[in-house]
């Protein structure tokens, strides 16, 4: 990719694509969008961007094509499937795989559109919408080290720490790694907020302590007071994404004979707060689900939650 390379096409504009679609308006490429949801692109059609019919069609006079949508059946679809970016893709155009999706499938789909000339590199994302607004992602990228040095000036748009993590699907293979200890952080702070508001401790405490010691994690310091403990359960990151993220770490595990017995516990725990309407909710609004069965409720003071 030159230093003049401008034409970009973006498929997949959810929570975290949408805004990361915003960021590469707003640094002056040539946008062309496409998503099976026709009203999310609209606001990106009112500032400036493109928008495409298909997968292909997105593809069809972009240099880089990036894609972000929920699961690995999605992702192959999007590149191979009838209408997809495969067939409109032209030679020495990359190809930024986005989606937390299995490393086996972003091989797979490389293999095919490198024998159509084009370069792919996988690089999945990690921290929040918030952070993808503001250009602070943390990008786990895999793929030909010419490659990623080609997209650095986009890359650098994007995010504010950059992690290569070699070969193509290596960092698909990061990031369901990073989201399996991230859900397994979620489903236990939940827990214990839950018995120290029980116990008689408050949740300001509890935080002041947690970021003093060992049991500190970013799910419980982080995000817990900016979502569940002020009563916001609007989605920084899905419990039904962070449900698939599991089972996609878990699959991996078993392909090279590991034991998950903490892994599958937190899937399981993921899957009753998917049953009970929590899905599209925050990944902290387990704490919800714990609240109800224990009769009490965890807010931080001033909370309107």
């Amino acid at each position: 990719m030159g230093p003049n390379m401008r034409r970009i096409a973006f498929i997949g504009l959810g929570a975290m694509g949408k805004p990361i679609a915003e960021r590469l308006l707003q640094g002056g490429y040539d946008l062309t969008v496409f998503d099976v949801n026709r009203d999310s692109m609209a606001p990106l059609i009112a500032a400036g961007a493109r928008e495409a019919a298909s997968p292909k069609a997105a593809a069809e006079h972009a240099e880089a094509v990036f894609t972000m949508v929920p699961d690995a059946p999605d992702a192959e679809r999007v590149a191979l499937g009838a209408d997809g970016v495969l067939y409109g893709i032209q030679a020495g155009t990359y190809y930024i795989e986005m989606s937390t999706i299995d490393p086996i499938t972003v091989r797979r789909v490389g293999a095919r559109l490198a024998e159509a000339g084009a370069k792919m590199i996988d690089c999945p994302v990690g921290r929040t919408t918030k952070h993808a607004r503001e250009g602070k992602l943390v990008l786990m990228i895999g793929g030909d080290a010419a490659d990623i040095d080609a997209m650095m000036p986009v890359f650098e748009l994007l995010g504010d720490t950059y992690i290569r993590c070699g070969p193509l699907g290596n960092g698909a293979a990061t990031k369901c790694i990073n989201n399996y200890v991230a859900m397994a952080c979620n489903a236990i702070s939940a827990e214990a907020f839950v018995i120290g508001k029980k116990a008689g401790l408050t949740p300001e405490h509890m935080l002041q302590v947690f970021g003093s010691t060992m049991a500190s994690n970013a799910q419980a310091v982080q995000v817990y007071p900016q979502f569940a403990l002020t009563g916001n359960t609007e989605p920084g990151f899905m419990i039904s994404l962070g449900h698939k993220d599991l089972r996609l770490a878990i699959e991996l595990a078993h392909r090279y004979d590991c034991s998950v017995p903490v892994g599958q516990a937190t899937m399981d725990i993921m899957a009753k707060a998917v049953e009970a309407g929590l899905g599209r909710k925050d990944c902290s609004s387990l704490l919800l689900m714990h609240e109800k069965a224990a009769g009490t409720t965890v807010r931080l003071k001033g909370a309107r939650g």
